[in-house]
């Protein structure tokens, strides 16, 4: 008897490091680390299924083992060649350091910016409800920096889906590992 004793908190330790290593091992194998390309912008219906599709976009998402992320979006049908001048074509008036200064009407700004997304910071993972939090520290929308983002996710193999965590907002981007 004493020996099913002692050897019941052996067993114990072993199914818990057992346990501890399966959900590492999860993590690990199908980790978010890595860079994505953007394949789709995705409307949704009320069951989630696809009813609408983008893939006229482009983007960069990126997730690192310690805990960075950085994302960078493009809808390209939407944007077109609309200006003529550009600071990097050096006919804007810039001193090199800075914006400089351009030409765009506020129509043609708002066309380039609305077509456009990139913001960097933290994220984290709730592997147990499969959900990603991206924490802003910089935004091309000045109001977004310093929140939270959270995002649902589904990752089937190098198919990386991410959603809103609000149920009312019927949308999904897909992206491809690289």
């Amino acid at each position: 008897m004493h020996k099913v004793i002692f050897s019941l908190p052996g067993l114990l330790l072993l199914f818990y490091s057992c346990n501890t290593s399966s959900e590492t091992s999860k993590s690990t194998s199908d980790s978010l680390v890595g860079s994505w390309n953007l394949v789709a912008d995705q409307e949704l219906d009320h069951n989630n299924l696809v009813i609408k599709e983008d893939t006229s976009v482009a983007g960069l998402l990126i997730y690192t083992d310690d805990g960075r992320m950085s994302v960078q979006l493009l809808w390209q049908g939407t944007r077109t060649k609309i200006i003529n001048d550009s600071i990097m074509n050096f006919d804007g008036i810039s001193t090199g350091i800075g914006l400089g200064a351009n030409t765009w009407s506020t129509e043609q700004a708002r066309t380039i910016i609305d077509a456009y997304d990139a913001y960097f910071g933290k994220y984290s993972v709730d592997w147990h409800n499969n959900i990603v939090t991206h924490t802003i520290d910089g935004n091309l929308r000045p109001e977004n920096q310093g929140t939270a983002k959270k995002r649902t996710f589904e990752l089937n193999g190098d198919t990386l889906l991410l959603r809103s965590t609000d149920t009312a907002m019927k949308w999904q981007v897909k992206w491809v590992k690289n």
